[in-house]
């Protein structure tokens, strides 16, 4: 692959990495195809998403802390600090973070398993996959 594509994973996907092998392999195989970028606001919402009584149960498992979860990605992504305050989706307002970190990234993707943000599938010249579609994508961008 050419050039790296500019990708925002939903604070669901950031958790399926960490709890999923499959898609932990898939994602640790197509690291280098990828800038990945996130917010402030982003992890503030995975932190407490993190201490849910039934992932601490599943990273525990795993042997990981969720320290370990927010230090990986730190490592791994890009910060973007969102100028434009969104309110497209009103169902689920909290999702407006990921689209404001798109825009902020100038990103070619978001990846979310998240109905409201996939009923969109584009925002601006934004895809809006599931994951195996993401996936997908990297096959043939």
């Amino acid at each position: 692959m050419g050039k790296k594509v500019k990708v925002v994973f939903d604070t669901n996907v950031w958790v399926s990495i960490f709890l999923e092998d499959v898609l932990f392999d898939e994602f640790s195989q197509r690291q280098q195809d990828l800038t990945v970028y996130v917010s402030n606001d982003i992890i503030q919402e995975l932190s407490r998403v993190l201490l849910y009584p039934r992932i601490i149960k599943v990273l525990e498992k795993n042997g990981i802390s969720e320290k370990d979860v927010l230090r990986a990605i730190a490592v791994n992504s890009k910060m973007v600090e969102p100028k434009l305050k969104l309110k497209l989706l009103n169902e689920d307002a909290e999702d407006n973070k990921i689209l404001e970190c798109a825009l902020a990234a100038g990103a070619n993707v978001i990846v979310s398993g998240d109905k409201h943000l996939l009923k969109l599938s584009k925002f601006r010249k934004t895809k809006i996959l599931t994951p195996r579609q993401f996936f997908d994508y990297l096959e043939n961008p």
